[in-house]
């Protein structure tokens, strides 16, 4: 199982403390116009009461649609681990929305979960395992309207964490996918096992010289923002520790063999 634990009271002030005083990074997960979004931010202040964040300097020309009483999911980076927590937005120190400039006020959080960044690493799919990846076109971050020639497709895993995936597809396929692309996707981990679905965040694509086939890096998102989500997440780690235990014993045989 993921080895998640959960903060309250004292400790959630005191780890809000530190991303304020140490400029922990973290990102911001919303939903606008019925797609997630993603944002770096940093934590500025915080009270007895709000959480005061703010968008990151390489993000301040982005145009913000958050909401006042606006569920947000917010992921803090510290040391080895990970800290995760939802909080409705309840006001702002400047206006987001027009600027992409300011404070986003968020209530404080009653409990936020922590978990180990080795979770986040990715992990090969077990070489004796093929898992087959649906993804269909869902956006773009941008807002551009474009849409690709096909919009549905069929993939092969091939590493995974609880932060995002890659997955392999035919070159004639690659034209069809670009950074900053949005896509819904299901994936069954174990045959026996109930499918993953979820959402993501195309960040890179490369065609591999050696075989011609397209691998796409990709990020999850919106995991942070609701309790339903959060559960995904700590699935995701399960199946992320499942896989590295397989292939840790899979090594081990093959050790064992050639000796």
């Amino acid at each position: 199982m993921s080895e998640s634990q959960v903060l309250n009271g004292q400790e959630v002030i005191d780890i809000l403390s530190l991303a304020v005083s140490e400029g922990s990074p973290g990102t911001i997960s919303y939903l606008a116009k019925g797609k997630w979004h993603i944002s770096e931010i940093l934590h500025a202040t915080i009270t007895g009461e709000t959480v005061h964040v703010e968008l990151a300097p390489s993000e301040r020309t982005h145009n913000v649609a958050i909401q006042i009483n606006q569920p947000v999911g917010i992921a803090i980076q510290h040391g080895f681990n990970k800290f995760i927590y939802e909080a409705a937005v309840v006001g702002f120190e400047s206006s987001v929305n027009q600027t992409g400039t300011g404070k986003i006020v968020l209530e404080m959080p009653e409990k936020v979960e922590k978990m180990q960044r080795r979770e986040y690493v990715r992990i090969d799919v077990p070489a004796d395992l093929t898992v087959k990846v649906l993804f269909w076109h869902r956006g773009y971050l941008d807002g551009t309207a474009e849409v690709p020639h096909e919009n549905y497709w069929q993939g092969r895993l091939v590493n995974l964490s609880a932060g995002g995936f890659q997955i392999e597809v035919d070159r004639r396929d690659g034209p069809n996918f670009r950074s900053g692309q949005l896509v819904g996707l299901q994936f069954t981990p174990m045959c026996y096992e109930q499918p993953v679905v979820a959402e993501a965040q195309i960040k890179h694509v490369a065609e591999n010289a050696e075989n011609g086939q397209v691998y796409i890096g990709a990020e999850f998102i919106g995991l942070e923002a609701s309790s339903q989500g959060r559960r995904k997440l700590r699935r995701i780690a399960d199946i992320v520790s499942n896989y590295q235990k397989q292939n840790s014993e899979h090594t081990e045989v093959a050790t064992a063999a050639g000796n």
